[in-house]
């Protein structure tokens, strides 16, 4: 019987062998693997070809720096610089030139402080040097240490200082020159009256002090770090003795004495003016609390004219004639005031424009050895002082003494005891001060007996007189005028 079995050809099975297909999944497997072995040698080959490249650079870098760095045995290694100049690629002959060119352009000149206090000089003046030699050694030996620090030194930047010295005695006497016409006494805080009578605060102001040996330090950083710009050190500021809130706090705002004098009496213009002259020295004197008041010292020195005198035990004609009325014209302003009363001397004779006790005269000596005779009073207050004294267009010379209230008050009176033609005119003079209401003094300051002025020289200049309109006496005699002209 035959069998009815075909056999399929497209299935695997007993009849059919399976070796077709594996042969084909063997083929695929083996074209997969081959791709992908050859993309792994691909980037192998490309990162090895990377490295000889990188390598082949290094060995020619390597190369070239070698070639530069023992190529260049005899010259300073490059990125050196001695203060401002490179001197890399130089040898040490051609550094020193560059650096003594660099410093002779920079020190040409030194200036000390800039704008108004500014001060300049030749370097020679100071006895300037650089030592160019040590620089150029110590650049020259940067690098030779060997190949790590030649090729350190290539990549970097180094700095050699460049010594500069200076004569230290000059350098100290231009120092002391610019400190005179740098340092300022500090001011103190004062005061004036203005011409409508208004007390006016003139602020205090610290002085200025220059600190030399800080600026001699600065010129030696000035030269090492090669400029020829030295900064000037300011020491501290010294500070005025009355500061500007002590003044408004104390400053005068009433007067505290006064007293008035008439001088139309004498008609000759020069004692007009010597009169000005004198009191203009004196008007607006502050006086600090202690301190003593000299009216020489503030009217000796001017240039007064002829006028007349009473001096000498007599009356004439000198310099100056007219300032024993502006003394004795203040000296009783600061009686009034309370002040203590320092130094005082009387006249000879007895003075047309005061009342005797009153006056005070005044003497700048002589070249005869005749001493000086001084009006000079303390100021006892408790706060500054300020004097006024001033010629005025009525024909009145005026002084004023303002202060702070003192709660004094203070009445002068002076009276004639005998008058004898043997033995003068005695005077005695009183003085009594009374504080916050109650009397603290009342007695004789002074006595004094003058004499009788002689008559005028005959040949002397005369003006006309007439009896003073204030503070003044009558003068039956007629001795102290000149009233007679003559013929």
């Amino acid at each position: 019987m035959k069998s009815s079995y075909k056999t399929d050809k497209t299935r695997p099975g007993p009849g059919r062998s399976d070796r077709s297909t594996r042969a084909s999944g063997e083929r695929e497997l083996r074209g997969r693997g081959s791709r992908y072995a050859y993309s792994r040698r691909s980037r192998y080959a490309r990162r090895r070809g990377f490295a000889v490249v990188t390598m082949v650079a290094c060995f020619l870098l390597v190369g070239f720096l070698l070639v530069d760095l023992l190529g260049s045995e005899g010259d300073i290694q490059r990125g050196v610089r001695i203060g401002d100049v490179d001197v890399g690629g130089m040898s040490k002959d051609e550094a020193r030139g560059a650096v003594e060119r660099n410093a002779s352009e920079t020190f040409e000149e030194i200036s000390f402080g800039t704008g108004p206090d500014a001060v300049s000089m030749n370097a020679e003046d100071l006895g300037v040097r650089v030592n160019t030699d040590a620089a150029a050694n110590e650049a020259y030996a940067v690098g030779r240490g060997g190949l790590f620090e030649k090729i350190g030194s290539y990549f970097g930047t180094t700095q050699v200082d460049l010594e500069a010295g200076y004569d230290r005695e000059a350098a100290q006497a231009t120092v002391d020159r610019i400190a005179g016409d740098f340092n300022r006494e500090p001011k103190d805080a004062t005061f004036t009256v203005a011409d409508s009578g208004d007390v006016v605060v003139q602020e205090a102001k610290n002085g200025r002090m220059l600190d030399e040996q800080a600026t001699l330090a600065n010129l030696e950083g000035a030269l090492q770090n090669m400029s020829g710009r030295v900064p000037l050190a300011e020491g501290p500021a010294p500070e005025p003795e009355i500061t500007t809130a002590e003044i408004q706090k104390s400053k005068p705002e009433q007067v505290i004495g006064e007293y008035q004098t008439d001088f139309r009496w004498d008609s000759n213009p020069n004692r007009k003016e010597n009169m000005k002259l004198a009191a203009g020295a004196v008007d607006n004197t502050v006086v600090k609390p202690g301190e003593v008041f000299s009216f020489n010292e503030l009217a000796a020195e001017l240039d007064y004219k002829e006028a007349k005198t009473f001096s000498n035990g007599g009356v004439g004609i000198d310099n100056g004639g007219g300032l024993c009325q502006v003394s004795s014209t203040l000296y009783m302003a600061a009686q009034y005031a309370g002040l203590e009363i320092v130094e005082r001397e009387p006249h000879y004779a007895v003075l047309p424009y005061i009342k005797p006790g009153f006056d005070a005269t005044v003497w700048f000596g002589d070249e005869y050895g005749n001493g000086a005779i001084d009006v000079r009073f303390k100021n006892t207050t408790e706060a500054p002082i300020l004097i006024r004294e001033w010629v005025d267009d009525e024909g009145f010379l005026n002084a004023q003494i303002l202060g702070q209230p003192t709660g004094k008050k203070v009445q002068m009176t002076t009276e004639k005891i005998f008058e004898d033609t043997t033995r003068g005119i005695r005077w005695d003079t009183y003085k009594k001060v009374t504080e916050n209401g109650e009397v603290t003094y009342d007695d004789m300051i002074h006595t004094y007996t003058y004499s009788y002025n002689p008559p005028p020289p005959e040949d002397g200049p005369h003006y006309d007189t007439s009896a003073p309109r204030v503070a003044g006496w009558d003068d039956p005699g007629n001795t102290t005028g000149w009233a007679e002209v003559p013929e």
